[in-house]
């Protein structure tokens, strides 16, 4: 998507990411099939000793591994929520990415505290997600549809809390900072992303949907088809035809400004 690109290869450029000569350890969280690892937050890093990049999905990881390999990259399944995961990288880390992926975590809470304790003193993370979307919206009118909903009983449809509950920006400043993080930026906006095809529309957003590995497979491109519509009829298109999505998105950076009471207590 055009807004994940600007932020990572000119926004945090305005906050010195990438300029030092320093030797820089990264942590790509969410990191997914790799693609923004390797395309995004590589480059940002000529200095980089190492990226480690991590999903909970081990189907992920391996993908990544196989498609977006690079030497200096190490793609590794692990959740930040689960501290026993991540804690081999407990103060090592200068730099944290999470693209699109804090809007998934279940206690977001106890991810920020994670990140808090993997950082060196005054590191810093950045992350963009979505707040609200007419992707969430489509997902729940496909699983209230009854062609659809008898396969989406019981499932984690991975449709974000602040959708939901239409929670306010401002518990993230507020958890950031309980956590011991000082915030160098905060933005909130309605962000347009246009497609080149309905075919990639289509298949983007299909491959990130929660609900596609739980119906049949004779029926999945079904399914995408539906899903497309459902999201077409809310974002439309631009003005040059193209499918667009349209989504309110948080952009922060942060950085590590104090020690936690457990760090101080730490070996």
């Amino acid at each position: 998507m055009d807004h994940v690109k600007d932020f990572i290869s000119e926004k945090l450029l305005q906050f010195g990411w990438g300029q030092t000569q320093e030797k820089e350890v990264v942590l790509d969280v969410g990191s997914g099939p790799g693609g923004n690892t390797l395309q995004l937050v590589l480059p940002l890093f000529p200095q980089a000793e190492k990226i480690f990049a991590i999903d909970f999905l081990p189907d992920m990881i391996e993908f990544a591994r196989n498609h977006n390999y690079h030497p200096l990259i190490e793609y590794t399944v692990a959740n930040i929520e689960n501290w026993s995961t991540v804690k081999q990288w407990r103060g090592q880390i200068s730099k944290l990415t999470a693209i699109h992926c804090v809007q998934w975590l279940k206690d977001k809470r106890r991810g920020f505290q994670n990140i808090f304790e993997l950082l060196k003193p005054r590191g810093e993370m950045a992350f963009c997600l979505v707040m609200e979307s007419p992707f969430y919206a489509s997902i729940l009118a496909l699983e209230s549809n009854p062609k659809w909903s008898k396969f989406f009983k019981d499932i984690d449809d991975f449709v974000s809390d602040d959708h939901i509950n239409k929670y306010e920006s401002s518990r993230y400043i507020e958890m950031l900072e309980e956590t011991g993080f000082d915030i160098l930026h905060f933005e909130e906006e309605v962000k347009s992303d246009p497609f080149s095809s309905d075919e990639e529309y289509r298949d983007f957003f299909a491959s990130i949907c929660a609900l596609t590995s739980h119906v049949p497979s004779h029926l999945r491109e079904d399914l995408k088809d539906d899903l497309f519509q459902e999201m077409l009829n809310l974002c439309g298109r631009d003005s040059s035809g193209r499918p667009v999505h349209r989504a309110n998105i948080i952009e922060v950076v942060a950085r590590k400004c104090r020690e936690t009471l457990n760090d101080s207590e730490s070996n």
